[in-house]
């Protein structure tokens, strides 16, 4: 049976699939042969309940081959966030509000098309940036930044694991780091609110995720120096065992957001990845075009929009999502501090003060 068969049959028995993803083990890395993988988006919420799941497990038994054992997984969503500065004539409208509803209402139009919201599906960058230069004629350009997140719902108090696939390859802007960031959260062991983001090796490959308070916008204070690993390649972080004992967001469930910047901004929702456009958590800026309007011919006063990724408004620092949480460190814990310079050429001065019986204690535990 091929995938296409697969998706078939799974239309055939369960009425309520909006989108339906299928692949086989071998292309699974590390290669699990003997398996078909699953993953199914109802019309009707964002998975399918366990109870579901259990019925058309059971149903697919009548059409399985020998040897081949089906798995059915919880989709993953993969998300685009776009951040848009999008320059204007001034003398070619007169609503500056209005013309920003007018290109987030294209937006919300192209995030709820067929191109996204199923598996497979390609965000292709060029098409949106098009979208918006033509959404209203006194648009004069823009430029674009796109990071794609994760979420990670932990397990509350749990010592637990944690995996997340992109599916995409990570953009590696700095061998310093920093070049994924979260929202908050707290662990056991430390006061206070952490962040996550990750120091890459020197084949700019792979790389170690730490742990760290922020002190100030670009100030942070590293509590844990290897708590995982990233590969930039794949697009995989993996978390060591720890404790998550509360997190900043909170929708339905406790959650963790866990953004970067990837290497091609067309992102792909491979595999059992579930692509869609989240315009609650992108930003369109609008940027007063003086050389189109004639105010500023020279050029002279022309505001320059960045091209890189950087904190996005006063209430953000560039290194963690959301409104950034400040933390003070205790007499108690083990941390460096390191000065953060997000520009494009990314520097730092650091200095380390430790606690000696902290120090031991890390050691004991191989530096965890």
């Amino acid at each position: 049976m091929t995938a296409d068969d697969y998706k078939a049959i799974v239309t055939k028995i369960y009425a309520n699939t909006e989108s339906v993803s299928v692949y086989g083990g071998e292309d699974t890395s590390p290669p699990q042969y003997g398996r078909v993988f699953i993953s199914i988006k109802p019309k009707n919420g964002k998975y399918l309940s366990q109870i579901e799941k259990i019925e058309l497990k059971n149903k697919l038994k009548r059409y399985t081959v020998a040897g081949i054992l089906p798995n059915i997984i919880d989709l993953k969503y993969l998300y685009v966030e776009m951040d848009s500065s999008v320059y204007y004539n001034a003398n070619a409208t007169n609503s500056i509000n209005a013309l920003k509803t007018e290109i987030v209402n294209t937006l919300d139009t192209y995030s709820r098309s067929s191109e996204l919201n199923t598996f497979g599906a390609r965000f292709k960058f060029s098409k949106a940036l098009n979208l918006i230069d033509k959404t209203d004629s006194a648009i004069t350009s823009n430029i674009t930044r796109i990071s794609m997140r994760r979420d990670l719902r932990p397990a509350l108090a749990d010592l637990a694991t944690y995996e997340l696939c992109y599916g995409n390859a990570f953009n590696v802007n700095s061998l310093n780091g920093y070049n994924i960031k979260s929202s908050g959260f707290t662990v056991s062991g430390i006061s206070g609110t952490v962040y996550l983001s990750d120091i890459p090796n020197a084949d700019r490959k792979s790389g170690r995720v730490i742990l760290f308070k922020l002190l100030a916008s670009n100030q942070v204070a590293v509590v844990r120096n290897n708590i995982g690993t990233i590969d930039y390649t794949k697009g995989e972080i993996l978390l060591n065992a720890l404790i998550i004992t509360s997190t900043v967001l909170s929708t339905d469930q406790p959650l963790v957001q866990i953004s970067g910047t990837p290497k091609s901004y067309d992102v792909i929702g491979l595999q059992d990845l579930y692509l869609q456009l989240d315009n609650s958590n992108s930003l369109v800026t609008m940027v007063s075009d003086t050389i189109s309007s004639g105010a500023d011919i020279s050029g002279s006063n022309y505001v320059v929009s960045s091209s890189f990724p950087n904190g996005r408004d006063d209430r953000e620092s560039p290194l963690v999502r959301g409104v950034p949480q400040y933390s003070t460190i205790t007499g108690t814990e083990a941390y460096t501090v390191q000065e953060v310079d997000t520009s494009y050429a990314t520097t730092y001065t650091t200095s380390t003060t430790f606690n000696s019986s902290e120090v031991t204690s890390n050691s004991i535990n191989g530096g965890y």
